[in-house]
């Protein structure tokens, strides 16, 4: 160091010193740094060159952050700088102080053990370079863990990851707040989207998901298996590739923690993902183009394993050292059950005017049953509030269906929470037989068309208007009996065969000998199929009522019957009590029974969805 030379040149020039200090001894303030003490100094200097070259930097616990190393040599060299510039002792005390800051900086940069944890709000998430992009448009395979803290939605979904540009470019795998979840594919036309079923993806655990993309086929695995493909080639995406939300619709953000994030430059087919599951790479695999083991907390910028691509952390997103423990508040559901186990020991079932109906009980006890699974096994937080929130509401609707006289069951179109009359068990005629029932449209002004009853491979269906011009009026009224029988097939009737406001009685008659299916409005046959046999035995758990493929009517319906026979007209809307031979199904629907009842012979129940009594 130059100080040290200057240092050794002292006793050489001690006459020279006398000699300057003689002269210059007006202006001590001149003097040079050859008078200072710098013992402490060179030790920190040291300390801090020597930390420089045995530190490791990278991306792994344990390791330095990366860039650290640099930042620490800047310092010395600005210090070995402000050894040669100091004018009193006071600069070199200084310099000791911003050294020792820089180490203990340093020292404290080590890279912990982290993930990064996006929280749900708007804006949030993982951004990868847009060099990912191409890579993921042709075949291709993400691997990653996500470690979903809440189901819940904050927008219309929360997205896994995303690269979704307007008008319909990119993908995105997305889930719901039921842990349904599904892939979507931008192809430039469209959105195609394929689903996985309800609580496929699961809270609360870490979860190995894995997508692969050939260039026109996109598959998506939850844990190794197979949960949702379809065939579509993506679009070109104008918008950056981020993980746990999406660059268009930013409140599509997830809560959730994520690590080892893979991508690979192929599609790996099954048995390659199965085999991948809890095996850790270096980032120098063969076909492994990107890794980021998302495993220790790097800051807000950083690059891959391999050097080639860079993430951002945008918005919301903390680094912890484990997944956070969500402590659930029962409060709420606690006292709804409560209070509903004490409205239920108040219950005593009638058929009389003002009773509670024969079924209320049960109804209560499924009420019952499924709020303790709730309390058993949900991990979200509004899962517990709706189920308390459903009780209270349970208890009401309840008191408003006590025993009287009804005009059928009503299912209010406009309603979104109006369903249905749910029937189980599902039943599918077979042989002869006749559909008949009461009708009353509120309106024909629907829309589009309503169905006024299904179960999957057989109902009836009616077209409304949506505007009410004369063209439009005229040509609605039509019936529509869908029939699976290897292809959709039935007879239809023409505009006008019904009508709102007025009640009709309605019947389809199938004859297996002669093959024909009829539709008669008021005994009067409006619509015949030739050569058409039974319908498909359907795969439904129940048949529906004012609903069907979810297109519901606007109206009420009563009399329901089902026959194993052909009826003729004289036949029609007869007196019976449900003990008629050849009689499968009966609903009379003319007196209120409340939410859950049996039919007249006692083989079916039906179930009261968001409709109400006519009473």
């Amino acid at each position: 160091m130059k100080i040290l030379n200057n240092l050794k040149k002292v006793a050489f020039a001690l006459p020279l010193v006398v000699l300057f200090f003689t002269v210059s001894c007006d202006n001590d303030d001149d003097s040079t740094t050859q008078n200072f003490n710098i013992a402490q100094l060179e030790e920190r200097i040291a300390e801090a060159e020597d930390l420089i070259a045995t530190s490791v930097e990278g991306i792994n616990a344990g390791d330095y952050q990366p860039g650290s190393k640099k930042a620490l040599q800047d310092v010395v060299n600005w210090i070995y700088k402000r050894i040669e510039s100091s004018e009193s002792q006071a600069d070199i005390d200084d310099a000791v102080i911003k050294l020792n800051a820089a180490i203990d900086k340093f020292l404290v940069s080590v890279v912990s053990e982290a993930f990064p944890w996006v929280k749900q709000s708007a804006g949030a998430g993982i951004q990868i370079s847009d060099n990912i992009k191409p890579i993921l448009l042709g075949p291709s395979t993400i691997e990653l863990q996500v470690y979903v803290v809440d189901l819940n939605q904050a927008g219309y979904s929360n997205n896994l990851f995303s690269m979704e540009s307007e008008p319909s470019n990119g993908n995105t795998v997305r889930y719901f707040g039921n842990g349904l979840i599904e892939i979507v594919t931008g192809t430039g036309a469209g959105w195609p989207v394929t689903s996985a079923p309800e609580e496929t993806l699961k809270s609360g655990q870490w979860v190995n998901v894995a997508y692969t993309n050939t260039g026109s086929a996109q598959s998506l695995y939850i844990e190794g298996q197979l949960v949702a493909t379809h065939n579509e080639t993506i679009g070109a995406s104008d918008g950056p590739f981020i993980i746990g939300n999406g660059p268009t619709w930013t409140d599509r953000v997830c809560n959730a923690l994520f690590r080892e994030f893979k991508v690979w430059d192929s599609a790996l087919d099954q048995s390659t993902i199965q085999a991948n599951i809890g095996t850790s790479v270096e980032g120098t695999e063969a076909g492994l183009s990107c890794y980021f083991p998302f495993g220790s907390n790097l800051g807000d910028s950083f690059s891959d394993v391999t050097g080639n691509f860079n993430a951002t952390i945008n918005g919301t997103v903390e680094w912890v050292s484990e997944p956070p423990v969500i402590v659930l508040d029962y409060t709420n559901l606690n006292a709804a059950i409560q209070e509903i186990t004490d409205f239920r020991a108040t219950i005593t079932e009638g058929d009389m005017d003002g009773d509670y109906p024969v079924g209320t009980l049960d109804y209560i006890d499924s009420i019952l049953a499924n709020a303790n699974d709730v309390v058993a096994n949900e991990t979200r937080q509004s899962a517990l509030d709706d189920a308390a929130d459903a009780i209270a509401s349970a208890i009401d609707l309840i008191n408003s269906n006590l025993v009287g006289s009804a005009d059928g069951i009503y299912i209010d179109r406009d309603d979104p929470s109006a369903v249905g009359l749910r029937i189980t068990p599902n039943y599918t005629p077979q042989g002869d037989y006749t559909v008949e029932f009461d009708l009353k449209l509120k309106t024909l002004q629907m829309g589009g068309s309503g169905e006024i009853f299904g179960n999957g491979t057989y109902g009836l269906r009616v077209y409304g208007f949506t505007e009410p011009t004369e063209e439009e009026i005229l040509a609605s009224g039509g019936l529509w009996n869908f029939t699976d029988v290897g292809g959709w097939g039935g007879p239809e009737a023409p505009a006008l065969s019904v009508k709102s406001q007025v009640w009709q009685h309605v019947a389809i008659v199938h004859d297996n000998t002669a093959m024909t299916t009829s539709i008669y409005v008021d005994g009067e046959m409006v619509g015949q199929s030739t050569d058409i046999g039974v319908p498909n035995v359907s795969g439904w758990g129940e048949t529906w009522l004012g609903n069907s493929w979810g297109a519901k009517m606007n109206g009420s319906i009563k009399d329901f019957r089902i026959w194993d026979q052909v009826r003729s007209v004289n036949q029609f809307d007869a007196d019976i009590d449900g003990s008629e031979p050849n009689l499968q199904m009966y609903f009379p629907l003319n007196r209120v029974k409340g939410i859950q009842f049996s039919d007249e012979t006692g083989n079916y129940s039906g179930e009261m969805r968001g409709i109400v009594w006519n009473n």
